[in-house]
């Protein structure tokens, strides 16, 4: 999946002029908490986050005058210059690497010097949610990865002579998860064994029933290996 998939747009932007008070006012009634900062030909030249802005304006510890003087401070003195960006044709692995490297939680999406969405933490949480399809009832099954020529298509065949249909399925280092619906789950798993497959954990995910392993059968949403 590419950023531009994910990412939120459009994007709410303000001025460099724009105040510290206009800036809050804009997140509380967009109900955002990140505001990119363009300058006067729509080039994003900073970042500032509802984090920044209450951090320079502590209502409760300054008195009416100053506080009328902090909410009229330009956003340009206090927002994040010249923040990280990415290009809405980069994949949202490498928008996660990014933001992990740089320890930011989200990035400006920017094409042709406009910026045209923004992409976050959160963004990327919700894709690796549905790509696991965390959200349905399920059989999660995570088998031992050899990595040679030839694994997966012989594991997809099994899988599919036993009938199955994998709903998800994802690598992580050695290891592959397999998502199914709870139909032949038995069947699959015996041949699994069976054919010298290493599984090394199942959790039943939301109403799917009983556990059905051999050992260490438990109610829906435990997990067992054998």
């Amino acid at each position: 999946m590419l950023v531009r998939n994910l990412m939120s747009q459009p994007v709410t932007t303000v001025s460099e002029n724009t105040t510290v008070g206009e800036a809050l006012e804009i997140l509380r009634q967009k109900n955002i908490r990140r505001l990119p900062v363009v300058n006067k030909d729509g080039q994003l030249v900073g970042l500032a986050t509802e984090w920044d802005l209450i951090k320079i304006f502590p209502v409760k510890k300054t008195s009416p005058f100053e506080t009328n003087l902090i909410s009229r401070t330009p956003i340009k003195n206090v927002m994040t210059p010249n923040p990280i960006t990415i290009s809405p044709d980069e994949t949202i692995e490498n928008a996660a690497v990014v933001m992990q490297y740089n320890k930011v939680g989200c990035l400006p999406v920017v094409e042709n010097d406009r910026v045209i969405g923004m992409i976050t933490l959160t963004d990327i949480l919700t894709a690796f949610i549905d790509a696991l399809g965390l959200e349905q009832a399920s059989v999660r099954i995570t088998i031992r990865y050899a990595k040679r020529m030839g694994f997966l298509a012989e594991l997809i065949q099994l899988i599919d002579k036993v009938g199955v249909i994998v709903d998800n399925m994802v690598t992580f280092h050695s290891e592959i998860v397999l998502k199914i619906k709870n139909v032949k789950t038995e069947e699959l798993l015996k041949a699994l064994k069976e054919n010298g497959y290493q599984v090394t954990h199942v959790a039943y995910i939301g109403s799917t029933g009983e556990c059905p392993l051999e050992e260490g059968k438990g109610k829906a949403g435990q997990g067992g290996s054998f």
